[in-house]
């Protein structure tokens, strides 16, 4: 029995307009000299060391300037966090460049993080409060640092009085 012949197919050129990626092994003179399977960095690739410098960055950013504009107190802690974070949401997803990306993507991940801190924290503060409330001491009138009129006498006449009958009880056992 005869073998056929292995069928060999020649390589199609692109349309102008064709979105299919091409083959690093195609024959078209426009193709370019790197192709996406080389395995050396090309202009616009990021290690991943390189990329989490970046995201860091962003994280380290976002936290310094919600805690600089937090201590000026210009606005209320939360709605820093919040608004930073959805800064860096819009710039993790709109960046037109991969280190737009990576700085969004760390300072969302860090005002995220700082907002769900604030929501927790007053959320247990808010839980304890009723308890506090009700084992604090009774609040003192605001009179209580001064005597009523006449009590002062009264004080001292009673003293007199204790004074004068312990002397007598004295004086009857001797």
């Amino acid at each position: 029995m005869a073998k056929t012949p292995k069928k060999t197919r020649k390589p199609k050129h692109g349309y102008r307009n064709d979105m299919r990626p091409r083959s690093s092994t195609s024959a078209h003179p426009s193709a370019g000299t790197r192709s996406s399977g080389s395995s050396g960095p090309q202009l616009g690739d990021d290690s991943p060391a390189w990329s989490a410098v970046k995201t860091a960055g962003g994280a380290l950013g976002a936290a310094i300037a919600c805690a600089f504009i937090a201590r000026q107190d210009w606005l209320p802690p939360k709605a820093i966090t919040a608004g930073v974070s959805a800064v860096g949401a819009a710039l993790a997803v709109g960046g037109h460049s991969d280190t737009l990306r990576a700085v969004g993507n760390g300072a969302m991940s860090a005002a995220g993080g700082q907002f769900g801190l604030l929501i927790i924290d007053d959320h247990y503060q808010t839980k304890q409060a009723p308890q506090v409330a009700s084992t604090a001491p009774v609040k003192r009138p605001a009179n209580a640092d001064s005597l009523p009129p006449g009590a002062l006498e009264s004080a001292y006449e009673r003293a007199r009085a204790r004074l004068a009958m312990a002397n007598a009880a004295g004086q009857m056992a001797a």
